[in-house]
């Protein structure tokens, strides 16, 4: 059953949308923007993203192929809205895509397929949907570096009796991490000229960016939202107050991603 799940993304990324199109997107970017990078779109003429969010890669994408129509596609029409209206926009599921067969030239999916709780029936769609000699782009994470100042948020809010996370976000993260699982579902899929990459992943927000945007999302802002109003205030203060006095470097986030193609 997959609908929860994917009901449970849909409404998580509908309730940041606004926070998410913040400097966060600005991040992931310069991801996305280096696979599309790899793919030849100079003759295309219909490209999508799926899972656009705030359509911060759809620009990079007009100049990638300046014949195509370049298509926003996400599941949560929240997002969608963050996106540039000159740009076609449509709410859509990757599990169920709403394009024809063989109606696209290229797909890109930074940051996407992780999220997807069928993962060969989403890879399936978009192979139906690519045209014969059409090309595919993702980019999934891998491998964490060690975090101090997440470990010190996951701590406090422990300590708080901060719930489990209520929304499970990456039921398919154990095979796109890894990049012989990967290749070996896009090939299940059908798809050849897999080429897979292991990319580092940097990013070095301050204290107060780190704490404002750990409040509004992923797992641990939607744990603090279920403690009570009180108890909450209490543990962002001593979250705040343990933070303060760890060193710029403890809020670096590092690791690795991996930059994926496929025709």
């Amino acid at each position: 059953m997959t609908e929860p799940v994917t009901a449970a993304i849909r409404a998580n990324y509908a309730a940041v949308a606004t926070a998410y199109a913040g400097k966060w997107a600005d991040v992931l970017a310069v991801h996305a923007r280096a696979v599309a990078d790899r793919l030849d779109l100079g003759e295309a003429r219909r490209v999508a993203e799926l899972g656009c969010g705030p359509g911060r890669l759809l620009p990079h994408l007009e100049q990638l192929a300046p014949r195509a129509r370049v298509i926003g596609a996400d599941l949560t029409e929240a997002m969608l809205r963050q996106a540039p209206a000159r740009f076609a926009r449509v709410v859509g599921d990757a599990q169920a895509l709403p394009f024809a067969g063989a109606s696209l030239d290229a797909v890109v999916m930074p940051f996407v397929l992780f999220h997807l709780p069928d993962l060969p029936a989403a890879l399936s769609e978009v192979r139906r949907v690519v045209a014969p000699g059409g090309s595919f782009a993702a980019v999934t994470w891998s491998g964490h570096d060690p975090h101090p100042a997440y470990d010190v948020w996951v701590r406090v809010i422990d300590e708080y009796g901060g719930p489990p996370d209520p929304s499970p976000q990456m039921p398919s993260n154990a095979v796109t991490s890894d990049p012989v699982e990967l290749e070996a579902a896009l090939r299940a899929a059908n798809f050849g000229q897999v080429e897979i990459t292991v990319e580092r992943f940097h990013h070095h927000p301050t204290a107060e960016e780190f704490l404002a945007h750990s409040q509004v999302i992923g797992a641990m802002a939607r744990r603090i939202a279920l403690l009570a109003a009180d108890l909450r205030a209490e543990c962002l203060a001593d979250a705040e107050r343990q933070l303060a006095e760890l060193p710029p470097e403890a809020f670096i986030e590092s690791g690795t991603v991996l930059y994926t193609t496929a025709r």
